[in-house]
């Protein structure tokens, strides 16, 4: 039984309620009175949909004002049934469907008592029927059968009728009027065509009960065991089975955005859209060779058009001489640079090995290196050489097998100390270290040739010493190349030899435009990554809210059926867990495909095993982001605002 005392109610400056006290006990109640008197307001404070009032308000004992979440659950789920003038049914679901929502809170759900309701008020036809299909008059006899389930003390209508006609609302009338000799049945409405002669009347006007007509209230005092409700992991998963089946489209909307956005979140985090500038790189390398990083510094040279380094703009236009002692060393032990070595250059070269003659033909070419292909660099302290892969091709013998032998070595060179060019003869016995790929690629006009300077011949510092002291060649200001491990460690050293004086030679103009293209393309990459994470990111958690904010009506209806937010996050939770494992699933299956538009629109290929494995837990990821997106607005959504009931 309801005890009201003293119940006041402001809405701004008004009162919706002024000072209302009355008793309902069991049997059929009528709450009256016109559009504004404060009818709503009243039905949403004894149910304990507001709890902002002043004055109290109690059922059977318990103060309705300070209903605790868990315990308005109870109440809602098997204490108060709801019955309104808009049905408050969930659209996409079925007639069944929609009866058995509040058994889902039960540990068990009675099959039987339903057939029965639903026999009893004669929609037994309709079981498997959506309830967007029913007439007006149907659908309120699907919802009072849903409340019916829950076999609850009160039912409490609002304006019941309003949207029926004449006949649905004479069925509807004559059902709540069976129900009333059992239960406490409150009815709000403006018709008093309704009022049977045996009925409760309460008459407000402008927030104050005016007048009643009540014989004397039953007393009801129903002991309730328990005050809780629980959603088990079966049931949530029931649901959400359910409304993945009735609700195809939206299901198809959320695992999409998974998988797009996941998909785009992959090609962000895998680095694919940075790889850009790499293969630009990359590129460049195949078509000079690794000896575009090469930085040769020489003691003189005359003009930079006796380089042949094409008219490079940080390269002198005059002869130049240049003091380069003691560089060798520096640069020796230099993180930045993977090697270097001496360019010496020999004519008429004769090589015995293992007991052969090996004329090598003279290009009068600087000794250059594309790759090594064999060993390492002669940069030891030993009497080291490297030789040319064309001299190991005329040995017949594999570059492996070429390391560690030793070679006799005579040759002639060039001493310039007079300022004359003497020719001098030199020899030395030397240790094979390393094989080296010595073919030069060049491009001119658009036309790339290349071509194997096949006397490139280098030797460790204590190896050309000696021959040098043979040659009666002084000094050790001796012309070497240095090869730098990144194109940006080669703009360093050469920014760093020009502020000393020196002037390197090398292809600088073509690797600096790189270097500075691909700076521009790192962090032109890096903020399409970032956009394209936070859009990927964003897309999912729009979809995920606007299908919230779609669905807020029909939580406010799991709320009145006595579902908790603990409940909504639970079954939440199994529906985008089903979503998720769906999009994982299909990304897997239609990654061939998706490879194809990542490839084409961002030249990333995600067909391996750790991508693969990387989207499946992005797909995850976003279901989690989503979900939570989602839970926000069911948690936060209102019961009575969502469902409007009434005006005041």
């Amino acid at each position: 039984m309801f005890e009201i005392k003293n119940i006041s109610k402001k809405y701004n400056d008004d009162y919706a309620l002024n000072s209302v006290t009355l008793e309902i006990g069991k049997g059929l109640n009528f709450i009256i009175g016109a559009s504004g008197s404060g009818k709503t307001t009243l039905l949403k404070i004894i149910s304990g949909m507001e709890q902002e009032f002043d004055g109290q308000v109690s059922y059977n004992n318990k103060d309705i004002k300070t209903l605790t979440n868990s315990e308005k659950s109870y109440f809602y789920n098997s204490v108060f049934g709801f019955v309104w003038q808009d049905f408050n049914l969930i659209e996409d679901l079925t007639v069944l469907e929609n009866i058995k929502l509040p058994q889902y809170l039960k540990d068990t759900q009675n099959q039987r008592e339903i057939v029965k309701i639903m026999k009893d008020l004669k929609i037994s036809e309709l079981i498997n029927q959506k309830v967007k299909n029913l007439s007006g008059g149907q659908k309120q006899r699907v919802a009072i059968a849903r409340e019916l389930v829950k076999n609850p003390d009160v039912i409490i209508a609002d304006e019941p009728t309003s949207a029926l006609d004449e006949k649905s609302s004479k069925v509807t009338m004559d059902i709540l009027r069976e129900i009333a000799k059992v239960k406490t049945v409150i009815i709000v409405t403006h018709d008093t065509s309704l009022i049977g002669t045996n009925s409760n009347v309460f008459e407000l006007d402008k927030g104050e009960l005016i007048t009643k007509h009540q014989s004397e209230p039953i007393k009801t005092t129903k002991e309730q065991a328990s005050l809780k409700c629980r959603l088990s992991l079966k049931n949530a998963y029931s649901i959400a089975i359910t409304n993945t089946k009735r609700k195809i489209g939206k299901f198809i909307i959320t695992a999409s955005s998974l998988l797009i956005a996941a998909t785009l979140l992959l090609v962000s985090v895998s680095g694919t859209i940075g790889d850009s500038s790499t293969k630009m790189f990359d590129t460049l390398f195949s078509t000079y060779g690794d000896g575009i990083l090469d930085i040769n510094i020489v003691g003189s040279f005359t003009s930079a058009g006796g380089t042949g380094t094409g008219g490079n703009k940080d390269e002198p236009k005059a002869d130049v001489k240049q003091n380069i002692g003691g560089m060798y060393n520096k640069f020796l032990n230099d993180d930045r640079v993977s090697h270097a070595v001496f360019l010496q250059a020999f004519s008429n070269i004769k090589i015995t090995a293992e007991g052969k003659e090996y004329k090598i033909q003279t290009s009068n070419s600087v000794p250059v290196v594309n790759k090594l292909t064999a060993g390492k660099m002669p940069m030891g302290s030993g009497n080291e050489v490297v030789v040319p892969k064309s001299f190991i091709e005329k040995m017949n013998i594999t570059d492996k097998q070429a390391i560690g032998k030793t070679i006799s070595f005579k040759g002639e060179v060039y001493n310039w100390d007079s300022g004359q060019p003497i020719i001098m003869p030199v020899t030395t016995d030397v240790t094979i270290v390393g094989v080296v790929d010595t073919t030069v690629i060049s491009e001119y006009e658009g036309k790339k040739s290349e071509y194997s300077v096949d006397d490139s011949f280098f030797f460790s510092k204590s190896a050309l010493d000696k021959m040098r002291a043979q040659g009666n060649m002084s000094g050790d200001k001796i012309n070497f190349s240095i090869r730098a491990k990144t194109p940006a460690d080669m703009i360093a050293i050469k920014d760093e030899l020009n502020a000393k004086g020196i002037v390197p030679l090398g292809r600088f103009e073509l690797v600096e435009d790189m270097v500075r293209l691909n700076t521009q393309t790192t962090a032109q990459s890096g903020s399409a990554t970032t956009l394209i994470s936070v859009l990927s990111v964003i897309l999912a958690i729009a979809v995920a809210l606007i299908t919230a904010i779609m669905r807020k009506r029909e939580y406010a209806i799991y709320k009145v059926s006595g579902f908790n937010n603990k409940n909504i996050n639970l079954f939440s939770f199994a529906e985008f867990n089903i979503a998720a494992i769906t999009a994982a699933v299909l990304f897997l299956v239609a990654s061939p495909l998706i490879n194809k538009g990542t490839t084409a629109f961002f030249h990333a290929d995600i067909l391996n095993g750790k991508l693969l494995i990387t989207g499946i837990l992005l797909v995850v990821a976003m279901g989690v982001v989503s979900y939570l997106a989602e839970l926000i607005v069911a948690v936060k959504t209102n019961a009575v605002t969502a469902l409007k009931t009434g005006d005041r």
